[in-house]
């Protein structure tokens, strides 16, 4: 019982900041090391005598230092390797370019009305090799969005596609699909391609069916809004100056190489860190050719590393203040006394998911995410699942899609912030473009896994 009520109120003060909108990295980081610093209270070993440090103080930093050297040599060291090739395909302007030369034939279509779900779908493609919700809603704003809303598709209704553009699309190059595989111990092509997609793609493909029907019911309910695209197209024109359009296929070379090797040719040691290495030195040489001049072609390496920074800052950060979480809660025994209650609970595998994704809900309402959540609880999916006699995927899966799209319908979310921002209105008429599908997709990520698999 003491146990339970420490973490009780750890986890109320935690709620109580999340709502006051703290950063929930450092939420997380606190709430470790309150759950930790109560362990030592209570004479629980943090660690091992072998590798305590012989100061229990201490071994609340030693833990943590354990868990960012285990990071920075395996996952998160990918997404920061994906990070500067990202940063890198902006700086060239490859990702605008990609951008253009998929959504300019939408133009040519006989049928207008086809514009909006097919839009949807190009914008899945485009999540597959920019992961980042809030860097594609940008690009997207920037370009796609006043070829769409110039050849008559209401304003609106292209803000709430490109606002769920970035969540459920299958991508290995996704910081939430490389630590799900990690914690379910498999590849990331396995996760990704095996699990994910068959999950994701049909979800994708009936929410483009739901936008269709959505957003014309909303067109004729609302008024037209007029919105001044003078800054957007003027930003696509600079965006693209001077761009090969052969740059298009730069942003899906670290994809299409994992493609090719893990799911053609069976290669299976061929991972991440070599196709996106790979990759980079190619475009560095595209560089070179394009500007004719070997120094001008590598000025802009620099992008790369500080896009790595820019990964350990965000989401490497994000990763270790969950594990630290996930740390103190196995510690001070909540996760051993949870597994032992769940083998004695009837039906716990549907109670274990919808208690996941709610929880998922309601902190991605209050904090614009709940992929920080999904970061802790999937390290210990594997265990509730084997106590519950059920598929690990029934959990991970559900979690991990709510996560993405609750980030279309948080008034605080960067995503919502941004484009209701650039269209100059409320974050909540744009949230009332976004509401059904995503709640529609909800649904289908819980009822779907269970057909699955």
């Amino acid at each position: 019982m003491v146990i339970i009520s420490i973490t009780l109120i750890i986890l109320i003060v935690a709620g109580y900041f999340i709502k006051k909108n703290f950063d929930i990295k450092w939420v997380m980081f606190g709430s470790g090391i309150a759950l930790m610093g109560s362990a030592i209270l209570l004479k629980v070993p943090l660690l091992p005598e072998e590798s305590s440090s012989g100061i229990a103080f201490f071994d609340i930093f030693k833990v943590i230092g354990t868990l960012f050297t285990k990071q920075l040599t395996g996952a998160s060291f990918i997404l920061m390797l994906l990070f500067g090739y990202t940063a890198f395909m902006k700086q060239i302007g490859a990702n605008q370019m990609t951008v253009q030369v998929l959504s300019r034939p939408l133009l040519h279509l006989k049928y207008k009305a086809l514009l909006l779900p097919l839009f949807y779908l190009i914008g899945n493609v485009l999540g597959l090799i920019i992961p980042s919700a809030s860097s594609l809603s940008v690009l997207l704003m920037a370009t796609a969005y006043p070829i769409l809303v110039s050849a008559g598709i209401s304003p609106l209704g292209v803000a709430a596609v490109i606002a769920m553009s970035a969540t459920i699309a299958p991508t290995p190059l996704g910081a939430d699909n490389l630590l799900a595989s990690q914690a379910l111990e498999m590849t990331v092509t396995d996760y990704v391609f095996n699990y994910h997609a068959k999950a994701s793609i049909p979800i994708i493909l009936v929410l483009a069916i739901v936008h269709y029907v959505w957003q014309r019911y909303m067109d004729k309910k609302e008024v037209a809004l007029e919105i001044n695209q003078e800054m957007l197209v003027n930003q696509e024109e600079r965006s693209t100056f001077n761009t090969p359009r052969l740059y298009s296929i730069l942003p899906m070379l670290p994809l299409l190489l994992m493609v090719i090797f893990n799911v053609f040719l069976k290669k299976d040691n061929v991972g991440m860190v070599e196709v996106t290495l790979c990759s980079f030195l190619f475009s560095i040489f595209c560089e070179m050719v394009r500007l004719k001049s070997v120094q001008k072609g590598v000025q802009s390496i620099q992008v790369f590393f500080d896009g790595m920074g820019v990964g350990l800052t965000t989401v490497v950060i994000q990763v270790v203040a969950a594990l630290t979480f996930v740390e103190g809660l196995k510690i001070i025994g909540v996760i051993d006394l949870l597994t032992n209650s769940i083998n004695q609970l009837s039906g716990a595998g549907l109670i274990l998911t919808l208690f996941f994704c709610g929880l998922a809900l309601c902190v991605g309402l209050l904090s614009g995410s709940g992929l920080a959540l999904f970061y802790a609880c999937v390290e210990l999916m594997p265990s509730f699942a084997a106590s519950a006699g059920m598929n690990a995927m029934l959990l991970a899966i559900p979690m991990q899609f709510v996560s993405h799209l609750v980030k279309s319908i948080s008034p605080v979310s960067p995503t919502v912030i941004i484009i209701s921002s650039m269209m100059n209105v409320s974050p909540v008429g744009l949230i009332k473009r976004t509401i059904v599908p995503v709640l529609i997709g909800m649904l289908l990520s819980i009822i779907l896994p269970y057909l699955l698999f």
